[in-house]
């Protein structure tokens, strides 16, 4: 019987849990008209808060761009894509980074890290993340 209640006690708890770890992917968040709300997007009339979401991101990662000086000589070109969330907080975590050399892949994890704090997709009232998926594309400069 002991083992019974146990065993209720540890599902019930990681059930209850489980509830407050939603990530969803940013197909279902623009879906559902769920994003975090970048900064000084709050105020955006014309575009919805994932359209504004999306240019600040191209804008974001167009102005930190810096091709690594050590791949110049390597004349290291490609694509990495970076797997990111936006957390309960707002803030952005890398979950996963794929393609190209490790060090184009350790500029485009820079570029992501550097995204500024905004304020977290909320579902009813509840934070939530959202995860989302970048490609960036390195070419040699001339």
């Amino acid at each position: 019987m002991k083992r019974l209640l146990l065993l209720l006690a540890i599902l019930l708890s990681s059930f209850s849990f489980s509830q407050d770890g939603i990530v969803l992917s940013q197909e279902s968040a623009n879906e559902k008209g769920i994003t975090p709300i970048w900064p000084k997007c709050a105020n955006a009339s014309r575009q919805t808060p994932a359209q504004c979401f999306d240019q600040k991101l191209r804008k974001h990662i167009f102005a930190t761009f810096e091709y690594p000086e050590v791949a110049v000589p390597l004349g290291l070109t490609g694509t990495v894509t970076v797997e990111f969330i936006v957390n309960q907080k707002g803030k952005v975590e890398v979950i996963e980074v794929t393609g190209a050399h490790r060090y184009l892949q350790q500029e485009a994890i820079r570029m992501i890290r550097a995204i500024p704090k905004m304020k977290p997709a909320k579902w009813g009232n509840k934070p939530i993340s959202v995860a989302y998926s970048v490609p960036i594309t390195f070419r040699k400069p001339q």
